[in-house]
């Protein structure tokens, strides 16, 4: 699981959650006989590891960093008139007070339904990459194991204590995605850092 956190948004990929829970089954799930051929991929791994994930992820976080800005901005601001307020209140008339009182409660729902506004939005954004990704993956795994005769391959999670490296099929998967689907190096060399993952 990867989590991007700033002081006002997260944004959380939980890819093996989504709608694809395994991607090329076994024809009989009984027929575990010698030398039956299987694989894993770690699919947060493809995510981060391909030239189109890495370059839509900095887009997604380049949107964050812009959000996080306004919304440091506007609350900046409501602890300004906040604190004008309580250093004045004593002399201020009580209509006064009450206005001001008035607009540091509307600027502060509006910066709570900001946040909130902006979070559907990261989420948005991150379910429709994910939906594209998983799509492509998808049909390259699929192709992969017909191609090379794997009667599996599943999907590597942390319930995987340990997985034999020869098993692992990721690099592969991710070396043929970005074959298939290259991105242009104007657009890669905007995209050059790799998120930390956990």
């Amino acid at each position: 699981m990867k989590r991007s956190t700033l002081s006002g948004f997260c944004w959380i990929f939980l890819w093996a959650a989504g709608p694809v829970t395994g991607w090329a089954q076994i024809d009989q799930p009984t027929e575990f006989q010698a030398g039956l051929k299987i694989g894993f991929v770690d699919s947060l791994q493809v995510l981060y590891g391909t030239e189109e994930g890495k370059q839509e992820i900095s887009k997604i976080q380049e949107f964050i960093e812009e959000k996080q800005k306004e919304y440091d901005s506007r609350r900046m601001e409501l602890e300004r008139l906040r604190e004008q307020l309580e250093t004045q209140q004593r002399t201020l008339n009580p209509q006064t007070q009450a206005d001001m009182q008035r607009t540091l409660d509307e600027k502060d729902r509006r910066l709570r339904r900001f946040q909130e506004d902006t979070q559907v939005d990261i989420n948005r954004r991150r379910d429709e990459l994910l939906g594209r990704m998983t799509d492509k993956i998808q049909v390259i795994i699929n192709e992969y194991a017909q191609k090379n005769n794997f009667r599996a391959i599943f999907l590597r999670g942390e319930s995987q204590v340990y997985v034999d490296l020869s098993l692992d099929l990721t690099g592969e998967i991710i070396r043929i995605y970005n074959e298939r689907y290259p991105v242009s190096t104007a657009q890669s060399s905007t995209s050059t850092a790799t998120p930390t993952q956990p």
